[in-house]
């Protein structure tokens, strides 16, 4: 009997054994250990690691970020002692301020208690930004235009622009949880209203300025009603290993032309507030001879984002993809530029204050549309 025991116990310790094996330790959360452990993951899987660091002006390696960071919270630490950082509130100071310094839009951080943080955004892109009023848009236009779906602003402009119709389009968000899941399928009806008016019009500013991005595939299906023949417009990859240059094989994007459409003069306005699948869309529509870019450059955030946990149970998001054009040009962190006679700046006053308000991107914009339509 004993020996059938011993036989039936044999295995189970082997099991119990084998399960701790493949447990492991448990991880240390001690609030330098979760740094650490953060800034190894963003090491290893963040696609832009080098390119973001060459554009800060403080750190000049991401190894220099840790050292700074972990210093840091050392010492406040040991400054708060005895209860050291019970609450975590250094920790997220330190993680926060850490991936900050990425200046990403694609990278954020979640901590209980609602402590949470967005990748910064910079002066310029602030000033750009507050260039832009959709309501002093409206101003321009007949009737001061249209709205149609949720994100959609349309019409067209007054006289002498009134050949030239609007199109606003203020996000790419993709989500159920929306009034309206299904807007982008306005676009169509849209083009139906331009289509109406024939010869009338014979261009159309496409703005995507302050577009803040979000489902690249939206972003795909209303590029191909601007769209005259297939292209293919980019690539991606995905950071599948530890080194600088493990991404997995590329991925080709294309758009191709689908639904109602309007393939005359179309000029592309972006500004710095022009960010991720706002960028997928420009980059789609800069393959087509009919469109050119104007305005400024975008932002240049091209990954989308993934979210991972963290061993102390926090959460963040990453930029794990490489893209590129398709001769394998990057533009992150300086974003896709027009050509510079269309590089077109708004006000240059910081604190202008004005009871006329005008968007001088908009007009530098319609003046030259109006050489292409009259040549």
């Amino acid at each position: 009997m004993r020996r059938i025991i011993a036989i039936l116990a044999f295995p189970l310790i082997a099991l119990l054994a084998s399960c701790h094996v493949f447990l492991g330790p448990e991880p240390d959360t001690e609030p330098r250990a979760v740094l650490r452990s953060l800034w190894n993951d963003f090491n290893e899987i963040h696609a832009y690691i080098d390119i973001r660091m060459s554009n800060n002006p403080n750190f000049e390696s991401w190894d220099a970020v840790y050292e700074y960071y972990d210093n840091r919270l050392l010492n406040r630490i040991q400054a708060g002692s005895p209860s050291g950082d019970r609450v975590g509130a250094y920790l997220f100071e330190a993680c926060r301020d850490m991936i900050g310094e990425l200046m990403d839009p694609h990278v954020s951080l979640f901590a209980p208690g609602g402590n949470f943080f967005w990748g910064k955004s910079d002066e310029s892109q602030k000033r750009e930004e507050q260039w832009f009023s959709l309501a002093v848009v409206r101003e321009y236009l007949q009737d001061e235009g249209f709205k149609r779906g949720i994100f959609f602003t349309f019409g067209i402009f007054n006289k002498p622009y009134d050949t030239i119709g609007y199109i606003h389009i203020a996000s790419f968000i993709d989500s159920e949880k929306l009034e309206q899941p299904d807007w982008a399928e306005e676009i169509d009806g849209i083009m139906e209203f331009f289509q109406s008016h024939g010869d009338d019009i014979k261009a159309i500013v496409i703005d995507i300025r302050n577009n803040s991005g979000g489902s690249g595939q939206l972003a795909e299906y209303i590029a191909a009603r601007f769209t005259s023949v297939q292209q293919n417009y980019m690539k991606t990859s995905v950071k599948n290993g530890p080194g600088r240059n493990q991404f997995s094989s590329p991925m080709t994007f294309r758009v191709k032309p689908e639904g109602t459409r309007f393939t005359k003069h179309i000029a592309l306005l972006t500004n710095k507030g022009t960010v991720s699948a706002a960028e997928w869309f420009a980059m789609a529509l800069r393959t087509q001879r009919h469109v050119r870019h104007v305005g400024t450059p975008t932002r240049g955030a091209f990954s989308p984002k993934i979210a991972r946990p963290m061993i102390n149970g926090w959460y963040y998001t990453i930029s794990a993809f490489m893209v590129t054009d398709m001769n394998g040009t990057c533009f992150e962190g300086k974003g896709l530029s027009p050509d510079a006679e269309f590089i077109f700046k708004g006000s240059t006053e910081e604190n202008e204050t004005t009871t006329d308000p005008v968007d001088v991107q908009l007009i530098s914009v319609l003046e030259e549309v109006l050489k292409w339509v009259n040549p």
